[in-house]
């Protein structure tokens, strides 16, 4: 079996929620991008991440296959790739898109979708849920659909048995299995578990390994967008009211807590 893992770098979420606390979070001359200079890292995206995890979790389970990683950005973006060799997979892939960044899922799964034609062997192909990003989560979709393949999401567990995909999905009512035959692309929730964390010696491994690149026009007939344009990022203008509730012990403070609800009526009804 041959498993193809999508990933994507992202700005670290917690770097940018602390710029957001602090009123220091800006939009960049371009309007399309947070200015944030060199102070907040670049990360693979968490939920992709977990993608790795459970691709590794079927070879433990005694599967015989082959974890191929990719990814579409820019220049930089192929240092992620390193961590997924380090974590366990076999080889990796850059695809350099001088378009990448610009939240088009379109145009990311139509570059997968060419990688994944060129390759010509994927049986399985795991994505993250969705970006920390633009939380579109459109990719494992649109995939599915150029790659006329089986689409299972918010995967919590898969096993495979053949050409046979028993996969656990997380929904708002509780877990959901449901069977899907290869090929196929199942989008991974945070329920799968904490990813591992790569040995030293698959760390030093990785740093000799470089991925192999590609080039977006390659799978593209234009580098245009081909399906979502960002025109504009806003920052909103959060603001915090705290009311700090005095009292000499804490059931006089909750009682005066208590009081203040009522007279605003939000304990009526």
């Amino acid at each position: 079996m041959h498993i193809l893992v999508c990933v994507k770098q992202v700005l670290d979420p917690d770097g940018v929620n602390s710029y957001a606390f602090w009123g220091r979070l800006t939009v960049d001359p371009s309007g399309r991008a947070f200015d944030t200079g060199e102070m907040v890292p670049r990360i693979i995206n968490a939920y992709d991440e977990q993608a790795v995890e459970a691709a590794l979790q079927i070879r433990d389970a005694g599967i015989d296959c082959r974890i191929t990683v990719v990814t579409v950005g820019n220049e930089e973006s192929g240092t992620i790739l390193k961590r997924c060799v380090a974590m366990g997979a076999d080889d990796s892939f850059h695809i350099v898109d001088p378009g990448a960044g610009a939240g088009d899922g379109f145009r990311a799964a139509a570059l997968l979708a060419g990688l994944v034609t060129e390759l010509g062997d994927i049986d399985l192909v795991l994505c993250g849920r969705q970006g920390s990003d633009y939380d579109q989560g459109t990719v494992p979709a649109v995939l599915a659909e150029r790659l006329d393949a089986a689409l299972v999401t918010m995967s919590a567990g898969l096993t495979v048995h053949g050409d046979t995909l028993r996969v656990t999905r997380v929904t708002p009512l509780g877990e959901e299995v449901v069977r899907a035959t290869t090929p196929a692309v199942v989008s991974i929730s945070n329920e799968i578990g904490t990813p591992r964390y790569p040995s030293s010696r698959r760390m030093m491994q990785a740093r000799r390994q470089p991925p192999e690149r590609r080039e977006a026009n390659a799978y593209l007939e234009s580098t245009s967008a081909i399906g979502v344009e960002l025109t504009a990022l806003v920052v909103p203008d959060v603001q915090g009211h705290c009311e700090i509730i005095d009292g000499a012990t804490p059931a006089e403070k909750s009682q005066r807590l208590m009081q203040q609800l009522d007279e605003r009526g939000l304990l009526s009804g």
